[in-house]
């Protein structure tokens, strides 16, 4: 009997059993929260196919603009049309404007469901992606990310509801149209201990494993060190076991922020660097900084800087994307288009202006007066754009004997 039981499992183990595996770790450019920045003309600058942009929503619960009339809105719209695939979502600012959680069934929550359906109706059938959120652990006051006296977290029973009472019913009530992938998220530092402690956190992950509905979870990864990148997705993962992962917004941010009082100077390179471009070598970066940003500078200078700090890593973003083909990552959007850069920056700045492709309010423009693009990232990030398409259109099948 055992010899006809395991003659039975060399059958059934020579049985070809063919997966298709869609590999989908594509880039694009993130327009964060403001789609009025979208610009079709630089969009065609590089071969990204995904836009993705999350809109303050209290804009619109307050009136401050209006979802029918909205060029934001209709700059997604015309994405979608020229082919782009959109990554659509809502800020809610509740901590800026004072806002506890509403409560279910509320006059305040039904002010905030409204206004989603608005933009739903204007731009629902445009969307490839939906996030619940962003950063909404940095959005909302402490006490709704905490359990109530019903043991209820205000900010995870609001992030469902947003699912249950305006997503999905909207798509329902338009069976032509093809509802999005939804996402959970985004989670601000998922690599940070005191992030991970914090109870809306850990119930919004288990919410993106555990509800069917859910495709997955959102996170941004603003590291100051390469080793947070590998700690923030052991967090995740340590929840979400096998659901997808996107990255709407990853970057060297708390890195530049780290280093905004280091001085030209502070090595042989950098000397040579502040003699060649006659810049004092007692400077610090936040002044040299400053000057980009209220007189604009020359590209080649830009990146030589750069060339002379040893701390930073001039491949960010294969190595951003090396950990994103190795962590279920299927989608990743970098920032595209500055929106602000400070003139007068101090040694607690933020360096968010370093980032973007177009980095329009830092770098003078090229000579026919287009943007220049940012020679610290416009290749690295072409080829891993294009690297993304690759796999995405990539079918594998393994055969399993």
């Amino acid at each position: 009997m055992k010899q006809k039981v395991f003659n039975i499992t060399l059958i059934c183990s020579a049985i070809l059993l063919t997966i298709s595996v869609g590999f989908a770790q594509e880039v694009g450019a993130n327009f964060n929260h403001e789609p009025e920045i979208i610009d079709f003309k630089y969009l065609k600058k590089t071969p990204v196919e995904w836009i993705r942009t999350t809109p303050y929503i209290f804009e619109y619960i307050t009136g401050k603009k209006d979802a029918a009339t909205s060029q934001g809105l209709q700059n997604v719209i015309d994405a979608k049309k020229m082919g782009y695939r959109v990554a659509f979502g809502f800020r809610w600012d509740f901590k800026q404007y004072k806002w506890n959680i509403p409560e279910p069934g509320s006059a305040k929550e039904k002010e905030c469901f409204d206004a989603a359906r608005k933009i739903l109706e204007r731009v629902g059938a445009s969307i490839d992606i939906f996030t619940l959120g962003n950063e909404p652990n940095l959005e909302t006051i402490d006490a709704d990310m905490k359990p109530n006296s019903d043991g209820v977290i205000p900010l995870v029973r609001f992030t469902e509801r947003l699912l249950t009472v305006v997503v999905d019913p909207f798509y329902k009530a338009q069976p032509k149209l093809t509802p999005p992938d939804v996402y959970v998220g985004s989670i601000h530092a998922p690599f940070g201990k005191e992030q991970q402690k914090i109870p809306a956190v850990v119930g919004l992950m288990k919410l993106a494993e555990t509800n069917p509905r859910i495709t997955g979870l959102s996170i941004h990864l603003h590291i100051e060190s390469l080793g947070e990148i590998a700690e923030g997705f052991r967090f995740a993962r340590s929840i979400l076991k096998t659901k997808p992962i996107i990255v709407p917004e990853f970057s060297l941010n708390r890195m530049y922020k780290l280093h905004m009082p280091d001085i030209l100077g502070d090595s042989p390179e950098g000397v040579a660097f502040a003699k060649k471009y006659n810049r004092d070598p007692n400077m610090k970066l936040y002044e040299w900084y400053s000057v980009a940003n209220s007189k604009l500078m020359d590209a080649e200078e830009w990146q030589a800087m750069f060339a002379t700090r040893k701390w930073f890593p001039a491949d960010a973003l294969k190595i951003f994307y090396k950990a994103f083909k190795g962590n279920g990552v299927v989608l990743a959007t970098y920032g595209y288009i500055s929106q602000f850069a400070d003139a007068n920056l101090n040694s607690n700045s933020h360096g968010w202006f370093i980032n973007p492709i177009f980095p329009r309010k830092t770098l003078k423009p090229e000579p026919d007066g287009d943007w220049t693009p940012n020679p610290l990232w416009i290749k690295d990030f072409t080829e891993i754009v294009n690297e993304g398409k690759r796999y995405a259109k990539k079918r594998t099948s393994q055969t399993i004997r």
